[in-house]
C-alpha cells in the first residue's frame, strides 16, 4: 500500500516537472521578445542624408543646375544601431562631379559607425560644343564654340563649362557641329616661340620695367621659359602673359 502511495506521488512530481518545463519553453520565445533590444538606425534615413550630401557636393557649381542624385537604397538586412545625433555625410575623397558618385554615412554616438553609399547622378547641364564643323589644327576663337545642354551620362568625364577656357586652343581632329568638347579633343600652342623677340617687364614696389628679350624656347600662356636681356646678355626665367610679353621672376 505505502509502495503505491509512493510510486503515485512520485509520478505526480514527474508530471508537474514536465508540465513546467513545457510551460518555460512555450513562453521562452515571448519572455526573449519582451525584452526590448537597441533601436536601429532606419536605412531610409541613411539613404535620405546620402542623397542630400550628394545634391549639396554638386550643387556647388552654378552649371550643374540641372542635375539630381538619388541614392541606392542600403541592405535592409542592415542592423546598424540608431544614431543618437544627426547623421553626417560626405561625398568620400576629391570625387568629380560625375554621374557616379560614393559618399560617407557617419554616426559618431552612442556607437561609432559609418557606411558607404553609392549615389547616381543625372541629368543635363551646359557643355562647350563645336558652334560649327571645325577642321583639324583650328585655333579656337569665341565664336568658333558655345554653350548646349547635354545629358551628364552621354557627354562624358572632363568637358568644359566656360568658353573662355578653350580660346587659343588648338583642334587635334576634325569636328562636327555640335560635338562636345573635351581635353584630349584639345592641344594649347605656344604663344611665344623659340628666337622670338618678346618683351620683358619686371615689377616691384609698384613701378614697371621694360626691356627688350628673345625667348630661349617656346613657351604657352603661364608657362615659365628662360628669356635672353638683349642687352645684358643675361637669361633670366620669365612667364608667358602674352604672344609679345613675359614678366621676369623676381626673388
Amino acid at each position: 500500500m505505502g509502495t503505491r502511495t509512493q510510486r503515485t506521488r512520485g509520478a505526480g512530481s514527474v508530471r508537474r516537472w514536465l508540465t513546467a518545463a513545457l510551460l518555460l519553453a512555450a513562453l521562452g520565445p515571448a519572455a526573449r521578445a519582451a525584452t526590448p533590444g537597441p533601436a536601429l538606425q532606419p536605412v531610409g534615413a541613411i539613404q535620405a542624408a546620402a542623397a542630400a550630401a550628394a545634391r549639396e557636393f554638386i550643387a556647388r557649381d552654378p552649371a550643374n543646375a540641372g542635375l539630381d542624385a538619388e541614392a541606392a537604397p542600403p541592405d535592409p538586412r542592415l542592423r546598424l544601431r540608431a544614431c543618437g545625433q544627426p547623421l553626417a555625410a560626405a561625398v568620400a575623397g576629391g570625387q568629380p562631379a560625375s554621374t557616379r558618385l560614393t559618399v560617407e554615412v557617419r554616426c559618431g554616438a552612442p556607437e561609432a559607425w559609418r557606411l558607404y553609399v553609392p549615389v547616381q547622378v543625372s541629368g543635363s547641364r551646359p557643355v562647350a560644343v563645336a558652334a560649327r564643323a571645325l577642321a583639324r589644327d583650328t585655333i579656337l576663337a569665341a565664336g568658333d564654340v558655345r554653350l548646349a545642354p547635354r545629358d551628364i551620362g552621354a557627354s562624358g568625364y572632363g568637358t568644359f563649362t566656360s568658353l573662355a577656357d578653350l580660346v587659343g586652343q588648338r583642334l587635334r581632329r576634325d569636328l562636327a557641329a555640335g560635338a562636345v568638347l573635351v581635353p584630349g579633343l584639345l592641344d594649347r600652342p605656344p604663344l611665344v616661340r623659340r628666337g622670338q623677340e618678346v618683351m620683358l617687364e619686371a615689377r616691384a614696389a609698384g613701378l614697371t620695367v621694360r626691356m627688350a628679350g628673345v625667348a630661349r624656347r617656346d613657351g604657352r600662356l603661364g608657362e615659365t621659359i628662360p628669356v635672353e636681356n638683349i642687352s645684358s646678355g643675361e637669361v633670366r626665367e620669365a612667364i608667358v602673359r602674352s604672344a609679345k610679353s613675359v614678366e621676369v621672376l623676381i626673388r
